[in-house]
This record gives C-alpha cells, sequence and structure tokens, in this order.
C-alpha cells in the first residue's frame, strides 16, 4: 500500500465508523466487532497490512488509546455513582479474576501441554475485561448509571491485576519460581500509590485549570498533562491506567469537590471543573482514537495452531457461563433485568493479554508460541462472542434471567402499558389505545 492509499483509508474509516453507530441503533451489532473484522481482513486474511507496518509506534498507539479511554470514561463517574458501586465491582473482579485463573490454567495443562506456571499465566492475563473495549460498548449500550460504574471500575481494577499478576508470573517463568507474598505485595502498592498519585494530580490540575485555559490552543494540555502522569507513575513502576483514571474522576467531580463544606474548611483554592466544550472535544478524540485502535487490534491477531484457537474458544465459552453467577451473587441488586443481562455478557479481552501473550515468545521460554496462539485467540472469540450477545439481549433482554436467577418478586410490567392504583389501591392496567381516553379534553 502507497502512502496515498493509506490516507484514503483513515478517511473512510472515520465514515465507515460513524456509520456503524448509527446501524447499531438498529441492528445492535457493536461498532467494536465491525472495525476488528475490517482488521482481520486486511491483516491477516488479505495481507495488505502487517503487524509489524507501525512498527514500535503500535506499542506507543495502544497505549495512548488505553490512557485517553480511561481519563475520558473517569471524567464521567460521579462519587455518589463509585460509593454505590465500588464494592460490586472489586467483588466482582475477583471472582472473574480467579475463577477465570484456575479454569484457563487446568485447561491449557491439561489440553494445552503447558507446564503449570504457563498455564497460571495464561490465566492472569485473561482474568479481567478491557477497559479499551468494554467502556466504547456500554457507552453505546446506555446502562444506568450503576452498574456502567460497576463495568467501568471492573475493566480499570481487573487492568491492574492482570498487569501485575501477569508480569510476575512471566518474571517466575523465567526463574523457574514464584513467589506468591511478592505477588500480593506488588500489586498492593500499584494499585494504592498509582490510585492516590493520580487523586493528587487531578486535585492541583483543577486548580490551575482556569489559568491554563487563558493560554491559546489549550485543548490538548489536559491530554498532555495525563500523558506526563501516566509516564512518571509507570516509571515508578506503579499502574498509570489507574492514576489517570482517578485523574479524570477528580476532574468530573471538581464542581462536587468545590462546594463541599470540608473543602472550604481546609483548603482556600477552589477548583475548576471541566466545561461542556472540553468535555465534548474529549469524547471526540475517544471515538477517533477507538476506531484506529479496534482496526489495529484485528491487524495484529495472528491465526496460528488450530488446537491452541480451539481450547482458546472452549476458555471463553466456561469464561461466559460461569460469570453470571458472579452477576447475581454480586451485582445484582436492584439492577434492572436489561441491565444484569448486559453486566453477565460482558466478558470481552484486549489489549492486556494481546500484549502479554506475546512476551513468552519474545523471551525466548518454552510454550511461548503456544501462549501466545491461546492469548490471541481469546481476544478474538471474547470480543466475537460478546458481541453476538449484545445483538441477542438487546432483542430479548430477559434471554439470560433463567442463568442470572434472579428472585420472584413483582413482576416488571411491559413497556407498552401504563399502570396506576385506584383509590382502593386496586391495581389498574391501560392499554396503549385506552391512554387518550385519560388525557384532559378541551371544553
Amino acid at each position: 500500500m502507497t502512502i496515498a492509499h493509506v490516507i484514503i483509508f483513515l478517511g473512510l474509516l472515520i465514515f465507515l465508523s460513524h456509520f456503524f453507530n448509527s446501524l447499531f441503533s438498529k441492528t445492535r451489532i457493536p461498532n467494536v466487532l465491525l472495525l476488528l473484522l475490517i482488521g482481520i481482513i486486511i491483516g491477516p486474511i488479505a495481507g495488505l497490512v502487517d503487524k509489524s507496518f507501525m512498527g514500535q509506534f503500535g506499542t506507543v498507539f495502544t497505549t495512548v488509546t488505553l490512557i485517553i479511554i480511561l481519563f475520558e470514561s473517569g471524567t464521567g463517574l460521579k462519587f455518589a455513582d463509585i460509593g454505590k458501586a465500588i464494592g460490586s465491582a472489586t467483588m466482582l473482579t475477583l471472582w472473574n479474576f480467579i475463577s477465570t485463573v484456575i479454569i484457563a490454567a487446568l485447561i491449557a495443562n491439561v489440553f494445552g501441554g503447558l507446564n503449570w506456571l504457563s498455564s497460571v499465566f495464561v490465566g492472569a492475563i485473561i482474568g479481567g475485561t478491557s477497559s479499551a473495549v468494554v467502556i466504547p460498548m456500554v457507552n453505546q449500550l446506555k446502562l444506568n448509571d450503576k452498574p456502567k460504574t460497576v463495568l467501568f471500575l471492573e475493566s480499570a481494577i481487573s487492568d491492574v491485576l492482570c498487569l501485575v499478576v501477569g508480569l510476575a508470573v512471566l518474571e517466575g517463568m523465567k526463574a523457574g519460581a514464584l513467589s506468591i507474598g511478592g505477588v500480593f505485595s506488588k500489586m498492593g502498592m500499584s494499585f494504592l500509590f498509582a490510585l492516590l498519585i493520580g487523586v493528587a494530580a487531578g486535585f492541583i490540575w483543577s486548580i490551575i485549570l482556569k489559568l491554563v485555559r487563558g493560554i491559546k490552543n489549550s485543548m490538548f494540555t489536559n491530554f498532555a498533562f495525563v500523558f506526563i502522569l501516566y509516564g512518571v507513575v509507570e516509571l515508578l513502576n506503579l499502574n498509570g491506567g489507574i492514576a489517570a483514571l482517578a485523574f479524570g474522576v477528580i476532574l468530573g467531580n471538581a464542581e462536587f469537590i468545590n462546594n463541599s463544606k470540608w473543602y472550604q474548611k481546609v483548603f482556600l483554592f477552589k477548583t475548576t471543573s471541566l466545561n461542556a466544550n472540553e468535555k465534548d472535544f474529549f469524547g471526540e478524540i475517544v471515538f477517533l482514537v477507538q476506531t484506529y485502535f479496534f482496526v489495529y487490534v484485528g491487524v495484529c491477531i495472528q491465526f496460528g495452531n488450530f488446537w491452541s484457537y480451539l481450547i482458546g474458544l472452549i476458555i471463553v465459552g466456561i469464561i461466559v457461563l460461569i460469570r453470571p453467577f458472579g452477576i447475581r451473587v454480586f451485582a445484582a441488586k436492584k439492577a434492572e433485568p436489561r441491565d444484569l443481562a448486559i453486566m453477565s455478557i460482558m466478558t470481552p479481552k484486549g489489549l492486556v493479554p494481546a500484549v502479554l501473550a506475546s512476551l513468552p515468545l519474545q523471551y525466548g521460554l518454552k510454550g511461548g508460541e503456544t501462549i501466545q496462539d491461546m492469548g490471541y485467540s481469546i481476544v478474538l472469540f471474547s470480543i466475537l462472542i460478546c458481541s453476538i450477545l449484545v445483538i441477542l439481549v438487546s432483542k430479548d433482554p430477559l434471554i439470560m434471567s433463567r442463568f442470572i436467577g434472579r428472585k420472584k418478586g413483582k413482576q416488571e410490567k411491559p413497556t407498552n402499558e401504563l399502570s396506576y392504583e385506584n383509590a382502593e389501591n386496586e391495581e389498574v392496567v391501560i392499554q396503549p389505545d385506552q391512554a387518550d381516553d385519560l388525557s384532559p379534553k378541551d371544553d
């Protein structure tokens, strides 16, 4: 492909992504899946683009995409919603991570021929959900605040788990032994200190944001600061993604912080919240980078050993089957059937397993090629199955109810009926064709 072809293709992708978004309202096919398929067609199938085409910039691009998506999603989370969802999100994350590690390790060891340490590595890198995939999907599906926040927080927390535990197990694979205590210690430090740094940076930036706006062309300074924040936190061997998310949350809640009595008593400086123009601008940037990101992921997927891909499909299938039980225990309280159904199928993998799965092969470790093939297959099948289930759930929100097993209670009424209680507290159901009779008549 010439440079001219590449430029034309990049422009067409934006138009296609807009078309896919409008198509979603009719077909319920997520644009994530369609963009991924475009990448697979031009990459491993047709061979028009190779993953080496972007070279080292490919890794930088995926990281930048993750930073922007986490930061922008953080600006939309409110303290009240986080307070309601953090317990459910944490417990759900731990349930999915532990159960996935156990299931994937057993299957990879018994059927994939990997040793136990390598099998645990496979389970660790796929034990979470991908922020880069979950957030765009959830935004398209328009969930209620608490379920949406649970899924956002789950994806962010699980990214930490997968990265820290996965890299720790990788070090164990190199050394031939694994320190469990070291894994937990590093994980706790990575999460806690990254969170504190992100919160502190958010406070500082919200205080000086008003001054920054006085600079000409200052829209990108928010991204510039969050990029610096991410890089500094990563250099400290902490998790930059959590810091970027916390930074976004503080900016998104700056007005609430500024109006709180405890803040006014302690601090003299006023915090400044993001305005509507900035939020719209961030949304446009997220749309742009995620469009190219999913095509790039499709290009990077490599079709290797058939048996490894079959094992990956089996692992994804079992993960999808066991997730509703975690939703039932940790996140079903006061949630609507549609929200529960979407939460139960939201298991896509993405950036973390795609990157980490290739490391054992790069280090020349035994079973590295098998691990890479399994990792790529799990990313592909998890996004594919999740997208198919999204289509099914969108057409029938109660399709997952038999798996979730909600307690019997007051049955929800069809959305095409209205109801009220009369003077004797007897419920009266009004059909749509009767509704006009209740409207006030002109004299």
